[in-house]
């Protein structure tokens, strides 16, 4: 059964991406020039990058495919005195009558779409995007080789209301498809025995260098520049951003 981001593996992403701050928040929120302006941020799962944006008063709305994200979202939403709107849907669904000024999808996220997905979920960003507006995007650019694990292996164990979580991955890196297909495992276990179990595949998609920007091109998107955020994850982390104009 493939669960994505369920009840465990949100714990898991909470415990070290539970909200954005530094150079990476400071880098969207230079895009927020007015606020009035209507921000949406597709796959916003836990309200990473979402909740700074509310907390500091920008109309910011967002959707996930994971209804666990969605509720530790607006969990610490109510813990914040805030009420994030956020739904269900998946990028590559959506649909709306609504336009913005700003669309985003941080952390690499837009890779987790891929080939004919991902042309289908751009041109609906395209669809909802205000004359002048911008689309921010981030994909996984240039990583690997990457070592397949062809079976179960332990990566990490972490407490969950006072319950251990075993952790596993396996992974393999399709060539032709430039996809990463990563899967992992998550256990929760009490007394040595297994309660609940969890499993799921990440199909991550990498780009080579130039490659995002012929995809872009090819779907229509011709005004674009791709930014370097040094350090943007941390010291020694950087990241790339399409900024996309209507």
């Amino acid at each position: 059964m493939v669960a994505y981001y369920g009840e465990l593996c949100t714990e898991d992403y909470e415990i070290d991406k539970s909200i954005a701050d530094g150079k990476e928040l400071e880098f969207y929120l230079s895009f927020v020039t007015d606020q009035d302006m209507k921000v949406l941020e597709p796959m916003c799962g836990n309200g990473r990058m979402l909740l700074p944006f509310l907390e500091r008063g920008i109309h910011i709305e967002g959707f996930d495919i994971s209804e666990d994200m969605l509720d530790l979202c607006r969990a610490k939403g109510r813990a914040l005195h805030l009420e994030p709107t956020v739904f269900n849907c998946r990028l590559e669904e959506f649909k709306s009558n609504k336009k913005y000024d700003l669309i985003i999808i941080p952390f690499g996220s837009f890779s987790l779409v891929t080939d004919e997905t991902a042309k289908r979920s751009l041109s609906n960003l395209l669809n909802v995007l205000n004359k002048g507006g911008k689309i921010l995007l981030t994909v996984m650019i240039g990583q690997g080789p990457f070592e397949d694990v062809p079976e179960w292996t332990e990566a990490d164990r972490f407490d969950v209301r006072g319950k251990e979580v075993i952790k596993s991955r396996k992974m393999y890196f399709d060539n032709e498809s430039k996809i990463l297909h990563s899967g992992l495992r998550y256990q929760l276990t009490s007394n040595g025995i297994v309660e609940k179990e969890e499993i799921m595949d990440f199909p991550i998609r990498y780009y080579e260098e130039g490659e995002f920007e012929s995809f872009l091109k090819n779907n229509g998107v011709y005004d674009f520049v791709r930014h370097e955020v040094e350090d943007g994850y941390g010291l020694g982390s950087p990241f790339q951003v399409f900024e996309c104009r209507n």
